[in-house]
């Protein structure tokens, strides 16, 4: 095969990856998001407790988190819960 053939094919195969390295690592979610600014929580973000476990909310995304000293990132955003 031709050295331009297989200098084209590599110029193609990594532009195609750098572009898929962007959307991937662009910030791009499938989660929802709110719609402005931080989500408003009746609780304010603050510790819940339930029945079985106590729980914490995020207060950047509003996921639901266990309250345990040893967590202090959000499970969903990597957000600080504190």
């Amino acid at each position: 095969m031709q050295p331009w053939v297989w200098l084209t094919a590599y110029v193609l195969g990594f532009g195609l990856l750098q572009i898929l390295l962007y959307r991937h690592f662009s910030g791009q979610t499938t989660s929802p998001q709110p719609t402005e600014g931080r989500a408003a929580r009746a609780d304010g973000g603050r510790r819940v407790t339930s029945d079985t476990a106590e729980t914490i909310a995020c207060e950047h995304c509003g996921a639901v988190n266990e309250s345990h000293r040893m967590i202090r990132y959000c499970g969903s955003c990597a957000e600080s819960l504190r």
